[in-house]
């Protein structure tokens, strides 16, 4: 769905929006288990430092810990921006980077409002949030 949707909104080719989808896909499990990693390690300091007496290496050995698991997601991100930007070029990247923050931007202002519907809800506006969303999950943002 996603795929014939960024097809036709970007311009693609179903080959290029299918790839496009599969950059972010094929590497989702990996950035939630890196994700995942930096809580464990966080709840772990946060576990050791509720003793006064905490051992400072254990503590430096956690912190080393959690900041591998940063580099590794940061770089999982680094390269699905470099191969998402390579298939579909600057240009459409940045309309893509364009897209979800608008999306982000919607969200804050609903957020502010303390509501979740938006202010003028056409069926177009409610399928291109949807798509919105859609990206922005694919994005991990």
């Amino acid at each position: 769905a996603i795929q014939a949707q960024l097809a036709k909104r970007l311009g693609l080719t179903d080959q290029q929006a299918e790839r496009f989808v599969a950059i972010y896909a094929d590497t989702a499990t990996d950035l939630a288990k890196a994700r995942a990693e930096i809580n464990v390690q966080k709840a772990q300091l946060a576990k050791l430092l509720l003793d006064a007496d905490a051992n400072e290496r254990e503590v430096e050995r956690i912190v080393r810990q959690a900041m591998d698991a940063e580099v590794q997601v940061r770089m999982i991100q680094i390269r699905r921006e470099l191969a998402a930007r390579k298939l579909i070029g600057d240009r459409r990247w940045l309309q893509v980077r364009e897209l979800v923050r608008r999306l982000m931007a919607q969200k804050a202002r609903e957020a502010a409002r303390g509501d979740r519907q938006a202010a003028d809800t056409t069926e177009l506006d409610a399928r291109e949030r949807a798509l919105l969303q859609e990206l922005a999950d694919l994005l991990g943002e």
